[in-house]
C-alpha cells in the first residue's frame, strides 16, 4: 500500500498494489508502478490520443525511428508545457486547448491529448504566418468568407 499525503496530512492518493515481488521495499514498488503509468501517458498520446501510431505505414525500421522520434520529442514538449508553474504557462495553455477545439471534464482544465493537439494547429499555424504575407492571408480569408455566405 502506498499513500501520498499533503503537508496538512490529507491524503492526496492511495494506491493497493498487488504483487509478487517480496525482496523489494513497498515504496520502490510504488515507484515502479508510477513510471509504469507515465509509459502508459506516453503509449495513450502516441496510439490513439495524438499521434495514432497503430496507422503509421512507414516501411523501414529507419523510417520508424525517425518518426518515432519526433512525435517523442512532441511529447517531451507536451509534458514540459502541462508541468510548467506560472501564469505564463497557464496562458499557453488555455490558448492551446481554445486551439484544440476539445472539451474539459469538469474541474479540469487540460488533458495531454488536447495539449498535443493544441500545439500540432499552433505550430501549423505559425507555419502559415511564416509563409504568408498578412495581405495574401486577408486575401485568403475573403476567398472563404465567400464561401460561407
Amino acid at each position: 500500500m502506498s499513500r501520498i499525503l499533503s503537508k496538512e496530512g490529507e491524503i492526496l492518493a492511495e494506491w493497493l498494489l498487488i504483487t509478487n515481488v517480496m525482496t523489494v521495499d513497498a515504496s520502490e514498488i510504488a515507484l515502479w508502478y508510477y513510471w509504469r503509468w507515465q509509459i502508459e501517458c506516453f503509449f495513450k498520446l502516441l496510439k490513439k490520443a495524438g499521434h495514432d501510431l497503430e496507422s503509421w505505414q512507414q516501411e523501414t525500421g529507419l523510417a520508424i525511428a525517425k518518426r518515432l522520434l519526433v512525435v517523442s520529442m512532441a511529447c517531451v514538449v507536451v509534458w514540459e508545457i502541462a508541468a510548467a508553474k506560472g501564469e505564463k504557462a497557464e496562458d499557453l495553455r488555455t490558448f492551446l486547448i481554445k486551439l484544440s477545439g476539445r472539451q474539459m471534464k469538469w474541474g479540469k482544465s487540460f488533458t495531454n491529448p488536447a495539449l498535443l493537439a493544441g500545439l500540432w494547429i499552433f505550430l501549423s499555424m505559425q507555419e502559415i504566418l511564416d509563409s504568408y504575407s498578412p495581405e495574401e492571408i486577408a486575401a485568403l480569408q475573403k476567398t472563404a468568407r465567400d464561401f460561407l455566405m
